[in-house]
């Protein structure tokens, strides 16, 4: 059996796509879980999602984490970073002592700086029994069976194999890697770099559209390259591999964050001249690249890094750009955000 943690979006596409693949899924709710677990129960449309949610999987609230996670071979943890050692240390005692874990979470304690597998580690007493995932993976397309490629990294690569194999399908490929930090490091990060290029493409409603601008596509492109580097050197010094974040963790996870995700739409919002405040209400939903970015600056502090384009999404969330004209701003943010590779800007 395959117990999973958070029926949010993800924890529900996961259970989605496993039900696909004929195995038995119980997706357990969470405190946070009210809305989600109300429109399984009366097959309404997922809160997050807007699409109704298949019958063939059951949505426990959570006086049914007992039972359930008593017979689980396998438990996947889809909440959010801050909630990831909570959860774990109330799911842990009622779990089997041999199952392994499966991680959907993407980002660092808040207060300590570790990656999910890190905290993962810390509470169970146990790294090799988990397996992070990271990727391009909009949880709605998983959910309607659109072609998705993901990646599971584990320390032990049969392990990664075996959660990769029962992920499986002609829709949804699964890569795996032993570069659990390096895919962690990209699928935090990635956030980051989404919000520094979705404020590029916003800045264009303040300039207005012509047929020659389309959504400063120049200035996206050396941020989206920056933020490649600055998450490799993170990665890197975390003890990852620079492949590791020019494939689908770091590169791909990235280019659909800018495209389609909440941190891409977030910064988009940022670059028209929102408030972060007011941007994250129209967002409606958790925006991690701003938890993300205040840890990415602590780790470059520990790893003694510069990582400019985090520098200037906290400058961005701090409201110290995008407070003047539109040019000024993003010559501000253009200047801070490729500070590593494009050379001295002039004033």
């Amino acid at each position: 059996m395959i117990a999973i943690l958070g029926a949010g979006a993800m924890g529900s596409a996961l259970a989605v796509q496993w039900a696909r693949q004929h195995a038995d899924v119980v997706l357990l709710a969470t405190a946070h879980d009210d809305a989600a677990l109300a429109a399984w129960r009366g097959h309404h449309p997922h809160p997050a999602l807007g699409i109704p949610m298949p019958r063939e999987v059951a949505c426990l609230p959570p006086e049914g984490w007992p039972k359930v996670l008593a017979e689980a071979d396998r438990v996947a943890v889809c909440v959010s970073t801050p909630g990831l050692r909570p959860t774990l240390a109330a799911a842990a005692p009622l779990a089997r002592p041999d199952a392994h874990w499966v991680l959907a979470t993407k980002g660092w304690d808040p207060d300590t700086l570790e990656s999910p597998s890190e905290v993962a580690a810390a509470v169970l007493g146990d790294a090799g029994r988990v397996v992070s995932l990271g990727g391009p993976a909009l949880a709605a397309e998983i959910v309607v069976g659109a072609p998705t490629a993901v990646v599971a990294a584990a320390a032990d690569l049969a392990l990664a194999e075996q959660v990769a194999t029962s992920l499986r399908s002609t829709m949804l490929g699964v890569a795996i890697t032993d570069d659990v930090a390096g895919t962690e490091a990209a699928s935090a990060y990635k956030n980051v770099v989404a919000i520094a290029v979705g404020i590029c493409e916003g800045l264009t409603d303040r300039f207005g559209q012509s047929a020659l601008i389309h959504g400063f596509a120049n200035a996206r492109a050396a941020v989206f390259a920056q933020g490649l580097v600055d998450m490799a050197h993170l990665a890197e010094a975390r003890g990852g591999r620079t492949a590791t974040v020019l494939g689908l963790a770091g590169a791909g996870d990235l280019f659909v964050t800018s495209l389609g995700g909440r941190n891409g739409r977030f910064g988009r919002l940022l670059g028209a001249g929102q408030s972060p405040d007011r941007a994250l209400r129209a967002i409606g939903s958790t925006v991690e690249g701003i938890a993300n970015t205040t840890a990415a600056l602590g780790l470059a502090d520990r790893l003694s890094l510069d990582l400019p384009t985090a520098r200037a999404v906290d400058m961005a969330l701090r409201e110290q750009l995008l407070v003047d004209e539109g040019l000024a701003d993003l010559r501000e943010l253009f200047r801070t955000a490729v500070a590593g590779h494009a050379g001295p800007l002039p004033v």
